[in-house]
């Protein structure tokens, strides 16, 4: 006898965002939140708008602000491995559209209605991060589903992120099948990388800023180019492909910059490269790196505002990363400005970057908006899920 999930009741006039596809629930959206408590964290329930009519399939954890997140618009929808592995298929037919070979973001969380869940491929080598409780219990069917789907692949899960501790669980890293190489090739716009999906930052490789990197390129021919916060270069290298006369990269970890010249000898480049260790603000605004002047600027960042707290200091780095920039940009030249952070939108970053230009005492004219690439598809319902900006600008 099958056993029935528990219901989960949405409290009258709290439905609306819910049956609009949004597919967070809040504890306070929860009717019967204080029956719900003793429940195992992850737990899959059925979502009830009113009394008997189960609309969703979600799973629970009493223990975050976002109690519950649904995977199902189907009432009872059984969640196994089968689930997953038609939820991971039609993710692999969106990016087989847009990409010839196998280096691209296969599940981007709500975005492939797979909450709580990122995996990147590297041709056969899957770099797994789980950021919910709820994700975390149904791991084994999700594991199944990528052996079936990808039998010649190894699986790594890259759990350390620290969004985990909201959900009360553990960091860690775990190698769930295979052997991964410390150091594993990437191939990104007809480049080689070395990526290390053990330890590097995220999963190992932001492929989400490709075609942002393509399209500086696509401007570097005989240009000096600065890449700040520049991680394994790819800016820098899509620039140098393309014939940049220069590239000078900052990063203020050591790690990040071995992997950078390993790169650039990976791609026999050999015009001059300047590697700069240091916290990207200090070196823009010392004396003796202001006498340099750069054709194109690169700012990609960590995000300033990772959460709502954060904003108004947020905004004010993006501002002063941008008034520092200028005094070393040439008259024309290409400055671009991204953000990770979905608590800052397209216009909060472009009013903190005008302020910046406007205290430089530059006049700009914006050329450009991006966001992340076709492998990081936005859900529509859920704002949150478009998290990457870019804005590029031409400054007289």
């Amino acid at each position: 006898m099958e056993i029935s999930n528990p219901k989960l009741r949405i409290k009258h006039h709290n439905e609306i965002r819910i049956v609009r596809d949004h597919p967070w629930i809040f504890s306070n959206e929860i009717e019967n939140f204080a029956e719900l408590k003793t429940l195992e964290k992850g737990t899959i329930v059925d979502v009830e708008i009113k009394k008997g009519e189960t609309f969703a399939t979600a799973y629970f954890n009493p223990q975050s602000l976002i109690a519950a997140r649904i995977l199902s618009r189907k009432a009872g929808e059984k969640i196994d491995a089968e689930f997953f592995e038609k939820r991971i298929l039609a993710a692999k037919f969106l990016r087989e559209k847009f990409f010839d070979k196998p280096f691209y973001r296969l599940i981007h969380s709500e975005a492939d209605f797979l909450p709580g869940l990122v995996v990147d491929r590297f041709d056969n080598v899957l770099s797994c991060q789980v950021s919910t409780a709820g994700m975390e219990k149904l791991t084994p069917f999700l594991t199944a589903a990528l052996e079936k789907i990808f039998p010649d692949a190894a699986i790594i899960f890259r759990n350390d992120v620290d969004s985990r501790k909201f959900e009360g669980l553990e960091l860690y890293v775990k190698t769930a099948k295979g052997e991964v190489a410390d150091e594993i090739s990437v191939e990104e716009n007809n480049l080689k990388f070395l990526a290390d999906v053990k330890s590097g930052q995220k999963t190992g490789w932001f492929f989400d800023q490709r075609i942002n990197r393509d399209f500086i390129g696509s401007l570097a021919k005989d240009c000096d180019v600065l890449d700040a916060f520049c991680y394994a270069g790819g800016f820098g290298l899509n620039a140098l492909k393309n014939g940049a006369k220069s590239v000078t990269f900052i990063d203020s970890s050591e790690s990040a910059l071995s992997h950078l010249r390993k790169n650039i000898a990976l791609n026999n480049f050999t015009q001059n490269c300047e590697i700069i260790c240091d916290k990207v603000v200090e070196a823009l605004d010392n004396p003796e790196f202001q006498k340099k002047q750069f054709d194109i600027i690169v700012l990609d960042p960590p995000a300033f505002v990772k959460s709502k707290k954060d904003f108004a200091v947020g905004l004010k780095a993006y501002e002063k990363l941008v008034r520092l920039s200028t005094k070393l940009l040439k008259k024309n030249g290409i400055l671009m400005l991204a953000s990770c952070s979905h608590n800052a939108s397209l216009a909060d970053l472009l009013a903190a970057a005008n302020d910046g230009l406007r205290k430089s005492d530059r006049k700009a004219r914006l050329i450009r908006t991006f966001g992340a690439g076709f492998d990081h598809p936005v859900n529509p319902a859920l704002k949150e899920s478009e998290y990457l900006k870019s804005i590029t600008f031409l400054v007289e």
